[in-house]
């Protein structure tokens, strides 16, 4: 395997790892939410920590069969998917 594998594996099962209490602490948030589409909210917060995990997989199944941008595309998910949660979440909250 080469590093950026190596590299993107230990940071996603950092990122998994820390992902499980960023879902929970985001769930009671989404709790207390009176928005229409809370429903939709506490499914992605569980889905946080599942993107490093796909983004792990993937790149190393990807790496070297694949293109280089489907490679980079992989290892940008969790970022791209936590970065969208994030401002979904401030769009939700009541203010």
């Amino acid at each position: 395997m080469s590093w950026p594998v190596v590299l993107n594996g230990i940071v996603c099962v950092v990122g998994a790892l820390l992902g499980v209490p960023f879902a929970g602490g985001s769930i009671i948030s989404i709790a207390n939410m009176t928005v229409p589409w809370r429903g939709m909210l506490v499914v992605a917060a569980l889905l946080v920590p599942a993107m490093f995990v796909i983004s792990a997989l993937g790149t190393a199944l990807a790496y070297g069969r694949t293109a280089p941008p489907i490679v980079v595309g992989f290892i940008a998910l969790p970022w791209l998917y936590g970065l969208g949660f994030v401002l979904l979440m401030l769009v939700s909250f009541d203010g």
